[in-house]
C-alpha cells in the first residue's frame, strides 16, 4: 500500500496518524469482515437490538478501520426503525463491534414489516466474509386497533339473531364470525371467507364479509342456544385477529301458531330437528280444494350425511302411496318449514276404464299445473301447503350475481341450494353460473310399460309426463338426483348438495343418500 493511501485513510477517519506510520504493518494485516449476528425478528416495542460485525481476526493494522452499512427493506428508516450512523468503526486489536438500531414502536396498523442490513465498500485491506447482509422483521404489534368492538344486537328469536352493527375501527372492512363455542380461528388473506347468513348450526362460519357496521340477520340456529360471535377488522391486508367475542342467545322457539310461519331447528348428538307448524313466510295462492292450513311436523336428520352413490327415488312406480308402498318420499324440507314433494302424485287415468297407471305421472312443476302459485306450491285436499316447483318467489332476491344460500336440507341431510352455483364446484374463485340438470325429452312416441288392463298416454314425448324425460350423464352440470359435490358458503370445505333448477326435474327426484323413515307418504 502506497505511503499516499494511509494518509489518506488516516485523514479519512481523523486518526491523527502521521507519514512515518509503519507500512510493513499495512502489508502484513488482511481479513475478511462478515454480519456476525442479528435478531431474525422482533417486535416493534423492542426498543434497541445489536448488529454484530466481525473480523475473521483481531485488527493489527495499528490503525481504525471504517465499515459501512447501508439498509433497505419494507420498513422504512427514520419511520420505523432509524441507526445513529451508517458507518462503524473496528478500532485496533478489536475483532467485533456492533451498531444499534432504534425500532420504533408506532400505533400504525401496517403488518409485519423487514430491513436488510448490508456491508458497503470495504477498505482495501478487508475482504467480504461469508454473510454480507441480514433481514430482520418487525412485527407489528398494532393489530389490535379498538380491543372494545361493542356489537349490537337485535331481536333474538327461536331461530334468528338479528346483529345491527358493531363499533366502526375504521377499517376497510370487515368479517363477522359465528360459533357455538367461543373459539375462532385467525384468519388471512389465504383463509377461504365465503359468507352466509344460513348458518348450518355448528361449528366456526363467517356470515359477514363486507363495509363497516352492516345489519346482519343470521338464521338456520338451533333454538335457547349460545352462540359466540366475531368482529374481524381488516386494513389493507392484515386481520385484527385479536379483537376479543361477544355472545348472545336464542330463546326457546315453538310451532303452534295458527296464522304465522314458524320453523324450529334443534342439534343434538348427531341428528338436526326440523319443526314447523308448515305455514308459509311468504304470500300464497288461491286455491280450489282447500286453504294453507298449520300442521305441525317433526323431522330429524342425519346431521353428517353419508354420500352412496346409490340413487333411491322418491317414488314407487308399482302402486299409489298407501301405507304398504314403502317407496313414496317427501324429497325435503326448507328452511321456512314449508315440504318440497317433488311427485304431483298425479297418475295417468285410463278415460275408459278409470284405472290408474301410476307408471305415468304428470309432470308437476310450472305455475297453474295443478294450481301451483307463483311459488311453484300449492295444497293437498287437507290444507297442507307444499312446493313442486321453481322456487323462483321463494329466491326473488337472486340475481345470479353470487351462490345461492341454502334454502332447505333433504331428506337424507343433505343441503339443498338454488340454481346458483361456482362454475367449478371447488372453485369459488371460477365465477357464478346458472346450474341445468342432466335431464331433457325423450324422441319419439310414448311406449307403455303398464299392467294388464291398464294403458298408457299416447302421442310424443312432449313434457307432460315425468316419464317424458331421460337423464343424460354429463349433459348438465348436476348429476341423476341433480345434485353435485363442491364448496358453498356454508360449507367451505365441500359437501354434495341438491341444487333446484329451472329445468326438469326442478326439485330434484332420488337421493344419494338415505332418507330417513319418517319422510315416507303414507307412513
Amino acid at each position: 500500500m502506497t505511503r499516499y493511501l494511509i494518509i489518506a485513510f488516516c485523514s479519512l477517519m481523523l486518526l491523527g496518524c502521521s507519514e512515518d506510520l509503519d507500512e510493513d504493518i499495512i502489508d502484513s494485516f488482511s481479513a475478511s469482515v462478515s454480519i456476525a449476528s442479528t435478531p431474525s425478528s422482533v417486535g416493534e416495542d423492542a426498543g434497541t437490538i445489536s448488529i454484530s460485525i466481525a473480523l475473521s481476526q483481531p485488527n493489527t493494522s495499528g490503525f481504525d478501520l471504517p465499515i459501512p452499512l447501508s439498509f433497505s427493506g419494507t420498513a422504512t428508516i427514520n419511520e420505523d426503525y432509524s441507526v445513529n450512523e451508517s458507518l462503524i468503526i473496528i478500532g485496533a486489536n478489536e475483532s467485533e463491534v456492533s451498531l444499534d438500531v432504534n425500532i420504533s414502536d408506532d400505533s400504525e396498523v401496517e403488518g409485519d414489516e423487514t430491513f436488510d442490513v448490508y456491508l458497503g465498500n470495504l477498505p482495501e485491506v478487508l475482504t467480504e466474509g461469508s454473510k454480507t447482509s441480514a433481514s430482520i422483521t418487525l412485527i407489528d404489534n398494532d393489530t389490535h386497533v379498538n380491543p372494545d368492538i361493542v356489537i349490537d344486537f337485535g331481536s333474538a328469536t327461536g331461530n334468528t339473531v338479528a346483529v345491527n352493527g358493531w363499533t366502526n375501527t375504521e377499517a376497510d372492512s370487515y368479517l363477522v364470525v359465528i360459533n357455538t363455542e367461543d373459539s375462532f380461528s385467525e384468519f388471512s388473506d389465504q383463509t377461504s371467507q365465503l359468507a352466509s347468513t344460513t348458518y348450518i348450526g355448528y361449528g366456526e362460519q363467517v356470515i359477514y364479509n363486507g363495509p363497516p357496521s352492516s345489519p346482519v340477520e343470521v338464521s338456520l340456529l338451533s333454538s335457547n342456544t349460545q352462540y359466540y360471535f366475531k368482529v374481524i377488522p381488516k386494513t389493507g391486508s392484515v386481520y385484527d385477529n385479536s379483537q376479543s367475542s361477544a355472545s348472545n342467545s336464542t330463546n326457546n322457539c315453538v310451532t303452534t301458531s295458527t296464522t304465522e310461519s314458524q320453523v324450529c331447528f334443534d342439534i343434538a348428538s348427531d341428528l338436526r330437528t326440523i319443526s314447523s307448524n308448515q305455514l308459509a313466510n311468504h304470500e300464497v295462492g288461491n286455491f280450489p280444494n282447500a286453504d294453507p292450513t298449520p300442521i305441525e311436523v317433526t323431522r330429524e336428520l342425519d346431521l353428517s350425511p353419508t354420500y352412496t352413490g346409490q340413487a333411491i327415488y322418491v317414488y314407487d312406480e308399482t302402486g299409489p302411496p298407501t301405507p304398504s308402498n314403502d317407496n313414496f318420499w317427501q324429497f325435503g324440507i326448507a328452511t321456512n318449514g314449508v315440504e318440497f314433494h317433488p311427485m304431483g302424485l298425479k297418475p295417468w287415468e285410463n278415460p275408459n276404464t278409470g284405472e290408474e297407471n301410476w307408471e305415468w305421472q304428470a309432470k308437476v312443476t310450472d305455475q297453474d299445473e295443478t294450481h301451483l302459485d307463483a311459488y311453484g306450491a300449492h295444497v293437498t285436499s287437507q290444507g297442507l301447503y307444499h312446493y313442486h316447483g321453481d322456487i323462483v318467489g321463494l329466491a326473488g332476491e337472486e340475481d345470479g350475481s353470487s351462490h345461492s344460500p341454502i334454502y332447505g336440507f333433504a331428506a337424507d341431510g343433505f343441503p339443498i341450494y338454488y340454481k346458483y352455483g361456482y362454475a367449478v364446484s371447488d372453485d369459488p374463485t371460477s365465477g357464478i353460473i346458472e346450474l341445468k340438470s342432466s335431464y331433457q325429452l325423450k324422441s319419439g312416441a310414448r311406449i307403455g310399460n303398464g299392467t294388464a288392463g291398464t294403458d298408457y298416454p299416447n302421442g310424443n314425448h312432449d313434457g307432460t309426463y315425468i316419464q317424458d324425460f331421460e337423464y343424460i350423464s354429463g349433459l348438465g352440470d348436476l348429476d341423476e338426483c341433480n345434485g353435485r359435490t363442491g364448496v358453498t358458503p356454508e360449507f367451505p370445505e365441500g359437501t354434495y348438495y341438491y341444487v333446484i333448477t329451472s329445468d326438469f326435474p326442478v326439485t330434484p327426484n332420488c337421493f344419494f343418500g338415505t332418507p330417513a323413515d319418517d319422510w315416507k307418504i303414507g307412513k
